[in-house]
């Protein structure tokens, strides 16, 4: 396979892989607390030969002049971040519902311990408990909040109160270095590095409010719309350069 041809597929599967990330990013713009994923790309090049020995640039300019290589560099994906720019805060009044306005995340209990979640849009079991859309039960302070009762009200700073009596608080976390996150499906987070962890400070709480998704859908109508050239221009490439080895295979020892 040629060089270029290995760019261009190369190029082609990077273009799919950004259209899978917005593809999700869309389907997720009304999922409440949802933050945006951006796939983050590099640039590889092809192993050099056994025996060949690259020291420094020169060294590997002129082993590309050798090899009449003009650019052996392709793309390939590097990994995924998120974006947890906080999004807009929506009042909804229902009494289950909570945003928060700042930095920080909710603690839910699940099989897999402890995550995060942004998503506030709560409800009851069967228990009285506080509960993610999956069922895990929200933490607060101490334990998994109960509400017992019909008037609630959560204050600024997540103090619950039931009746007029406060029942708890909720719990709210934060980490150090946002790189430690990580998404684990369900809308939620987990912290590779506990020691990363810390007792949420910069935040308030909006009772009867939902922070929405930080997707803007008209740029990531965008973005998908220069994926989809990308991607048709390096289908074109691939075919223009297949035709032409196909050609050069078939005029090779042609009598003339």
């Amino acid at each position: 396979m040629s060089y270029g041809l290995y760019a261009a597929v190369a190029g082609s599967m990077v273009q799919e892989r950004r259209m899978e990330v917005l593809s999700n990013n869309l389907a997720n713009v009304g999922t409440a607390g949802f933050k945006e994923d951006r796939p983050v790309f590099k640039e590889l090049f092809p192993k050099y030969p056994t025996g060949t020995e690259i020291t420094d640039i020169d060294s590997m300019q002129s082993w590309m002049v050798e090899q009449k290589i003009v650019n052996v560099g392709y793309q390939t994906l590097s990994g995924i971040v998120t974006d947890y720019t906080m999004g807009e805060i929506k009042y909804t009044g229902n009494p289950l519902d909570v945003a928060i306005n700042g930095s920080g995340f909710f603690v839910v209990t699940t099989p897999q311990g402890d995550l995060y979640t942004r998503d506030g849009s709560f409800s009851l079991n069967e228990k009285s408990e506080l509960i993610t859309h999956e069922g895990y039960p929200l933490k607060g302070r101490e334990k998994n909040i109960v509400i017992n009762g019909t008037e609630i009200s959560i204050d600024r700073q997540g103090g619950i109160t039931v009746d007029g009596v406060q029942v708890d608080a909720l719990k709210i976390v934060d980490v150090k270095d946002y790189s430690t996150l990580k998404k684990v499906g369900e809308n939620l987070f987990e912290c590779t590095d506990k020691g990363n962890e810390k007792v949420a400070e910069e935040y308030e709480i909006q009772h009867r409010s939902l922070e929405l998704s930080n997707i803007n859908i008209v740029q990531e109508m965008v973005k998908m719309i220069d994926v989809m050239r990308l991607y048709e221009s390096y289908q074109k490439v691939i075919q223009s350069l297949d035709e032409a080895t196909g050609k050069a295979t078939r005029e090779v020892g042609a009598v003339a």
